[in-house]
């Protein structure tokens, strides 16, 4: 009678502990960010790129970037500031903005490759390079996600084949990478303070940044 007991003590616990170990990665998964940088209509020039935000909250836009890689081995970033904005619930798919929220389900319509690479949805209206000197790109962006206490990232790279007369793009692969782990921390920041210019660096709000110093005349 008593091994009974003890097996049904030690059924009942394993039951718990395979309970929590599935509630404990339904929690992290609510509460870890997930982007989706999207290629849409395959590998056309003109197709259309979304930053997707399939995270299970909202996520709050600090920057959007685009680096371009050319064959001379040189490589120039730009910042894309100009974006249609689309939630889940609307509907005016003409709204423009810069930064901030996008909700659950939402995404940006970031504009076409050929757009992006040619300059015209980015900081500067009119690129230096041509179409065909380009070898890969690289979309990323850095948000702010409610849980973390760090700005988190996301990027993908992709590849232009040029065949004489036109010019197509494919990834590199099919996965949009999640720059979330500590060690990606310094790779985030480094966008941001690329995109910021902050006088003051660091890798907590404390370190480096003056805010917990009194400003005096």
């Amino acid at each position: 009678m008593e091994w009974i007991t003890a097996l049904s003590s030690a059924v009942m616990a394993l039951v718990w502990v395979v309970y929590f170990q599935l509630f404990f990665q339904q929690y992290r998964r609510g509460n870890r960010p997930y982007l989706v940088i999207h290629h849409a209509q395959h590998e056309q020039l003109d197709a259309l790129c979304l930053l997707v935000n399939m995270s299970e909250e909202a996520v709050h836009i600090q920057c959007v970037q685009l680096e371009v890689y050319l064959q001379s081995g040189a490589s120039r970033i730009f910042t894309i500031t100009e974006y249609a904005r689309v939630n889940p619930d609307d509907q005016n798919l003409q709204r423009i903005l810069r930064q901030g929220p996008l909700q659950a389900g939402g995404y940006l319509v970031l504009g076409s490759f050929r757009n992006l690479l040619l300059g015209r949805k980015s900081q500067h209206q009119q690129a230096s390079h041509l179409l065909e000197e380009i070898r890969e790109l690289e979309i990323r962006t850095a948000v702010i996600h409610g849980p973390s206490k760090h700005p988190v990232g996301a990027r993908r790279r992709f590849y232009l084949r040029h065949d004489g007369k036109q010019s197509q793009i494919y990834p590199q692969n099919i996965h949009t990478q999640q720059l979330l782990r500590r060690r990606d921390q310094k790779k985030v920041r480094q966008w941001l303070e690329y995109e910021l210019k902050p006088r003051n660096t660091g890798s907590r709000p404390s370190d480096h940044s003056g805010q917990g110093q009194e400003i005096s005349g």
